[in-house]
């Protein structure tokens, strides 16, 4: 080995010695000022926890907080790292009407409980934090289901379109819903349907509803599908409302009544189940005519149709 190369290395020998004292010099120094007590100013967002949920948070007085506090420098070091938001709970909120607040002495215990144990507040905002809250309310609102129905030829729905549930729970500053009559479901379009269907239904949240909760987002909506008979049935035209002393006869004096069911209940009913009138009463300008209406039918038949709405009639004096 060369001179020059013995000297080489121990140049570098001595330049690492040195960074190593340096470093270490340097760190007893900040160990020892970082022991030492200092003062200093600390700034926080302010998070509001535990809201009652009668009340909507619209706003506060203060969104930040800056205090001034004594503590040893790895004290402040640590509290440079941590997260500079600092919770505030409302649970202990007083109120006068509807002023809501939070007394300089209530809040300030709450920042001490989380600070670091030796950190002592010297100074901080004296202000009384007050709110902006809004009243929260519910209301049961019925659902309209955006739905368009085409069945194949000769199927029927069996009852109405089912919706369930038939209404929904809505939960929001009254601002909001006081207005809300009802809640509307995404459209749908089923074509040509010829059995029992169930299909689920997102609901549609208005764009002014910010603050608003759904209670529920969906709704299901079902029917039963059938195919379906029909069958005629001879009526006779019952006359309301005749003067005494008058005789009347209508032409015809019965009516079809066109049905549509299942043939297991077409088999089960008689034109006597039927009650259709013509009113006297009801005569415009002389006319020839009486209007009819079917008062009376059997319950639970998908479709029934008079196949004509009027009467011609003679009336004679007895």
């Amino acid at each position: 080995m060369s001179k020059k190369q013995v000297f080489n290395g121990a140049t570098k020998r001595k330049v690492k010695v040195f960074v190593v004292l340096l470093f270490c010099s340097f760190l007893a120094w900040l160990i020892s000022k970082l022991s030492d007590t200092h003062t200093d100013e600390t700034t926080f967002d302010l998070v509001y926890t535990n809201i009652p949920d009668s009340l909507f948070f619209l706003g506060a007085s203060k969104d930040q907080l800056t205090i001034t506090a004594r503590g040893s420098g790895w004290q402040f070091l640590g509290s440079r790292f941590a997260t500079k938001k600092l919770p505030i709970d409302l649970n202990g909120m007083a109120h006068r009407g509807n002023k809501f607040f939070l007394a300089e002495q209530a809040f300030r215990k709450q920042i001490e409980t989380k600070l670091p144990e030796a950190m002592t507040i010297l100074r901080m905002d004296q202000d009384t934090l007050f709110f902006n809250f809004t009243r929260m309310i519910r209301k049961k609102v019925p659902v309209v289901v955006e739905a368009t129905i085409s069945l194949e030829q000769n199927y029927l729905m069996d009852g109405e379109l089912q919706i369930t549930p038939d209404s929904v729970l809505l939960r929001g500053p009254s601002e909001e819903i006081d207005t809300i009559t009802s809640v509307h479901s995404e459209p749908v379009s089923l074509i040509d349907i010829s059995s029992d269907f169930k299909r689920t239904l997102t609901l549609v949240k208005s764009g002014e509803l910010i603050n608003t909760v759904y209670e529920r987002n969906t709704v299901i909506v079902s029917a039963e599908v059938f195919r379906f008979s029909e069958k005629i049935f001879q009526v006779a035209v019952e006359v309301a409302n005749l003067p005494e002393g008058t005789q009347i006869r209508t032409f015809p004096n019965t009516v079809e009544v066109l049905c549509k069911a299942r043939i297991e209940r077409l088999k089960e009913i008689l034109p006597s189940d039927f009650r259709i009138i013509a009113d006297l009463e009801d005569i415009k300008d002389e006319s020839p005519y009486l209007p009819l209406y079917l008062i009376e039918q059997p319950e639970g038949l998908p479709s029934v149709q008079m196949r004509q709405s009027q009467v011609e009639f003679i009336l004679k004096r007895e």
